[in-house]
């Protein structure tokens, strides 16, 4: 359970991004990896822009036993989703999602684009950490 006396920025901190960049197609875009054994539930959100004529995009979060994803698999019954011009993307994932059993325990989100370039970007929250507050990646935090 979250612990409401904490700052929003320290409750569901940004732990991991896809800086906003024109993505080309074909073109298979990715975070550092995500422990999930650091968080009950984590929501990745992508920043999606303009998009060339007749373009595609998609999102989706992979899982694997090892942080450099050598050992990558999609996460069964997890589909990706399409991405729209102008308007967010968003993927909850528990880590019971997770396939546990055999030690997939990190995950990232993968973009995908497909026909024409994307401008696209996403960050992935972490929200229920098992160890409170949890540390966010550096960068600009206001109080």
């Amino acid at each position: 359970m979250s612990n409401p006396n904490l700052k929003p920025s320290l409750r569901a901190p940004v732990i991991a991004v896809i800086p906003s960049a024109s993505q080309s197609v074909g073109t298979a875009t990715i975070t550092g990896s995500v422990d999930m054994g650091l968080f009950i539930n984590v929501m990745a959100v992508a920043t999606v822009g303009a998009f060339g004529t007749d373009a595609t995009a998609t999102m989706k979060f992979e899982q694997s036993t090892l942080d450099d994803f050598s050992d990558a698999k999609d996460i069964v019954g997890r589909t990706a989703i399409d991405l729209a011009e102008d308007l967010p993307g968003v993927i909850n994932l528990k880590a019971n999602d997770l396939d546990t059993s055999n030690g997939f325990r990190y995950v990232r989100p993968v973009i995908t684009v497909g026909t024409a370039a994307v401008l696209v970007g996403a960050a992935v929250l972490g929200f229920d950490a098992k160890d409170q507050p949890a540390d966010p990646l550096t960068g600009t935090i206001v109080d």
